[in-house]
């Protein structure tokens, strides 16, 4: 990845004692130190989101989010996934973007091994049909077994294949569908406590109007599509306006990585 800096530390001049940029990749260790989880209290979660938007605010063109992404964009999500405990997606982004297990990174694991992780994060698919193809790989070739949050009226014919397929049911609502605060406390209690979800938009809402998501990791794609593509976060709206702060703040090749936290 080059000419990737941080766009507010300005601390080399050059000759003429203008201040310049660094221009050179950053390692995956500096991409992991800059994006390292904050230290948790004991049973403490930390729930970030991982999204693209281009300029004009479309989260996706054409139902997909790759094609607003880029190489440096690929590098800090394999590094937020190097990070995390569990990636929290919705059915309808894995079928969308055609999920696959999260695989072990040689990159992350001594990294991992210290911060007592397993050698990949878990892949927790929420969904309230369970409407998902359990002869994918995601389901059948994990490198630790993929979780399938639910509510408790989930439909038994589809919660029993899961099962068959190998994959782990969690029930984190009392109807149909997956309530956000229950979810995030149920992997906890799984030891899955440094969490990442990747959305979809529907989901990112759901987290943000229940008041759980803690941090935002946003790339802002130099990119305009136009059309009616879906914002980052859709669903229920909040009655007053979540405030976050920034973070911190990256750019390359015109893309600006942004990270806000919850005030």
């Amino acid at each position: 990845m080059r000419r990737l800096f941080p766009v507010t530390d300005m601390t080399a001049s050059d000759d003429a004692g203008q201040d310049t940029f660094g221009d050179r990749e950053w390692s995956l260790d500096e991409l992991a130190d800059a994006y390292a989880y904050p230290a948790l209290a004991p049973g403490g979660t930390w729930l970030r989101a991982n999204m693209v938007s281009s300029l004009d605010g479309a989260g996706q063109h054409e139902g997909r989010s790759q094609p607003l992404s880029s190489d440096s964009d690929m590098r800090i999500f394999g590094t937020l996934r190097g990070l995390a405990d569990v990636i929290v997606v919705g059915a309808q982004t894995v079928r969308q973007e055609g999920y696959r297990p999260a695989r072990a990174r040689e990159a992350f694991a001594a990294r991992r091994e210290a911060a007592g992780q397993g050698p990949a994060p878990v892949i927790a698919v929420v969904s309230a049909s369970l409407d998902l193809d359990f002869s994918a790989p995601l389901f059948t070739e994990p490198l630790v077994p993929t979780l399938v949050l639910t509510g408790a009226v989930a439909p038994a014919d589809r919660v029993a294949e899961a099962g068959k397929a190998g994959a782990e049911v969690v029930i984190a609502g009392d109807g149909p569908g997956v309530e956000p605060a229950r979810a995030v406390a149920a992997l906890a209690e799984r030891g899955l406590r440094r969490q990442l979800t990747e959305g979809g938009p529907r989901l990112l809402g759901q987290f943000v109007a229940a008041g759980v998501l803690d941090e935002l990791c946003l790339t802002v794609s130099p990119t305009m599509t136009a059309g009616t593509a879906q914002r980052i976060a859709g669903g229920p709206s909040v009655a007053v306006p979540q405030r976050f702060a920034v973070a911190s703040l990256l750019e390359e090749a015109g893309f600006l990585f942004t990270r806000y936290r919850r005030i």
